[in-house]
């Protein structure tokens, strides 16, 4: 059994709980049917607590040693690194550029990181972007 994937499990749980009880608190919705802010929230917690279970019950189960790093994880951290970094920008450029020109963009250049072809990678980009404008302006009544 590895002690530090239970650990890790048992922090994942408590954080979401932590974020889903002062949500259960806040306003549950409009007049219009627009989601209240509470939403997001708990719904996030709940995948979260439910990944975590699935993620601990893998550990007990199996026995399962999954902070061994492989050789194609070693030379995977770069990239990974790289995506962090590329995340932190896209949030810190949110307030400053547009939606759908910087999610393009972000999504697009990601895309190449990871070797997509620039086909797909363009109109992956542009169909993800219009799609995901579409539910937070149409579904969750969100200006982004």
């Amino acid at each position: 059994m590895n002690k530090a994937g239970l650990i890790f499990v048992g922090i994942s749980i408590m954080i979401a709980v932590g974020f889903m009880i002062p949500a259960f608190s806040m306003p549950g919705g409009s007049v219009d049917g627009a989601p209240g802010p509470g939403y997001f929230p708990i719904i996030v917690s709940l995948f979260v607590i439910l990944f975590a279970i699935i993620q601990g019950v893998t550990y007990l189960k199996e026995d399962v040693q999954i902070f061994d790093q492989t050789e194609t994880q070693v030379k995977n951290k770069p990239t990974l690194f790289i995506t962090c970094v590329t995340i932190l920008v896209y949030t810190i450029l949110f307030s400053i550029i547009p939606f759908i020109p910087l999610t393009i963009i972000t999504i697009g250049f990601l895309n190449w990181l990871y070797g997509k072809k620039w086909v797909h990678n363009i109109i992956f980009s542009v169909v993800f972007t219009v799609v995901v404008y579409l539910i937070f302006s149409k579904f969750l009544h969100v200006m982004l």
